[in-house]
């Protein structure tokens, strides 16, 4: 059993979006974008120096020596992971300390980073105001400014940044948390009681204390009514005590006039505040939470890639499409409607690749795929008869490890020789990250 270690490090937590919906979804296909996600994050850690503490289903856990180690790699894990087959992941990633063993890692920092990628986008990268401090002047990586937010069990709020280098996802509205609780709760709100409706009822009914009931002081009020009946209707010789009542009434109605709103409040609407502002806190917490804004987003971009479709701009459509995916990628009917674009445009092998995803997401009427008039020009092409045949999923074999190069090419000395060169030019800075994954992709191209 290894020992715990304490020591800082940047900690960097991922998950794959929507995985768990996958597997119920479809099994082979889910697994097939793990072992794509593990088989690059393992290559990648190796390349920038981090160290793998845990696998948990869908989800890593590992640390580097600097956030700029850690910035780097998830920077290239979401440009690697964001090419065909896509593997939608998150990143969260913060600077501090952490203890772990080989059975568990816990500490503030790991907390936080935590947090960190439940809050980030599909496709994003979120870190915390520490790592953007080690980070910002680095001549590669750049970052937006999101704000403060309150992490669920984190004491402080926390600055969060987005990494927003070309093809990684930033959240391109609003997601500071508002601020209007404060300000609300000066204004009337149902349940509470109003000053100058108490103190109407104290001068004109203030001798059957009336506005003793209105404040919720049942019990003075009852004993207000109980003396004001004794007196009129059954001992009539302490009649004159109605006219004390009475003007017990009107002091009450001057002391309730003149009492300052706040004082007011304080006494007679503390209950009512309290439950307003827990509502309010409520409110604040819905309106800044992620998945609902993330949520409304996808509808967005989906809505309006569809009014595209309807009007036949298909290269628009695709790209709303794009952007819906990247929130939501086990979306079938985002998928169904990509497939559509992609045969309407004639890109028959684009449109099969999701018009199978669709198929994987669950897509609910499969005879769309036989009626449909923009599928029409993907129906006559050769590969849609098998696909047809088996079951309306393209027939495959399990993709080859790593980043999609076939198996029997991926572990040929002379591609390796020549990355093993590409990543030392780029550990010089001779390379920027850019002209390294380009010619990377040329490599792979010529393989």
């Amino acid at each position: 059993m290894k020992p715990k270690e304490r020591r800082l490090a940047a900690i960097m937590f991922t998950d794959i979006v929507g995985y768990s919906a996958m597997m119920q979804k479809d099994e082979e296909l889910a697994n097939r974008l793990r072992e794509r996600h593990k088989q690059v994050f393992h290559r990648l850690h190796e390349q920038y120096g981090g160290e793998i503490l845990q696998y948990f289903g869908d989800g890593t856990l590992s640390i580097f020596p600097s956030a700029t180690a850690a910035a780097e790699c998830a920077l290239a894990l979401q440009q690697t992971l964001k090419r065909e087959p896509k593997v939608p992941i998150r990143v969260g990633i913060h600077s501090g300390e952490i203890t772990y063993s080989d059975e568990e890692a816990y500490g503030d920092g790991v907390n936080i980073a935590a947090r960190l990628e439940s809050l980030c986008v599909p496709g994003g990268i979120f870190v915390s105001g520490k790592v953007y401090d080690d980070i910002k002047n680095h001549p590669r990586l750049r970052a937006k400014s999101l704000g403060y937010f309150q992490l669920k069990n984190i004491q402080q709020d926390i600055d969060v940044y987005a990494i927003s280098n070309e093809g990684i996802s930033v959240p391109d509205y609003e997601w500071e948390r508002p601020r209007t609780a404060a300000k609300a709760v000066e204004t009337p709100r149902e349940g509470r009681k109003r000053k100058g409706v108490a103190a109407l009822l104290a001068l004109l009914f203030g001798i059957f204390g009336a506005h003793r009931f209105y404040l919720d002081q049942r019990e003075k009020g009852i004993l207000h009514l109980l003396v004001f009946c004794l007196t009129v209707f059954v001992i009539p010789r302490l009649s004159w005590m109605a006219g004390v009542l009475a003007i017990i009434g009107f002091v009450d109605f001057i002391l309730l006039m003149s009492m300052p709103r706040a004082t007011f409040n304080a006494r007679y609407n503390a209950s009512a505040l309290e439950k307003e502002q827990a509502r309010l806190k409520a409110q604040e917490a819905e309106a800044a939470d992620p998945k609902r804004l993330l949520r409304e987003r996808f509808h967005q971009h989906w809505e309006k890639a569809r009014k595209e479709y309807q009007e036949y701009d298909y290269e628009s459509a695709l790209q709303y499409l794009q952007k819906a995916l990247d929130i939501k990628y086990d979306d079938a009917e985002a998928h169904f409607l990509a497939a559509c674009c992609f045969s309407a445009t004639e890109n028959a092998e684009k449109a099969l690749h999701h018009l199978d995803l669709a198929v994987a997401f669950g897509l609910k009427d499969t005879s769309r795929i036989h009626t449909s008039d923009d599928l029409s020009f993907l129906r006559i092409q050769p590969a849609f008869e098998a696909f047809a045949r088996n079951e309306y999923r393209i027939p495959r074999e399990l993709p080859a490890p790593e980043t999609g190069l076939p198996e029997e090419e991926a572990g040929q000395p002379d591609l390796l020789e020549q990355l093993s060169q590409l990543q030392k030019l780029k550990a010089e800075g001779k390379l920027t990250e850019e002209e390294f994954l380009a010619r990377e992709e040329k490599l792979r191209e010529k393989r």
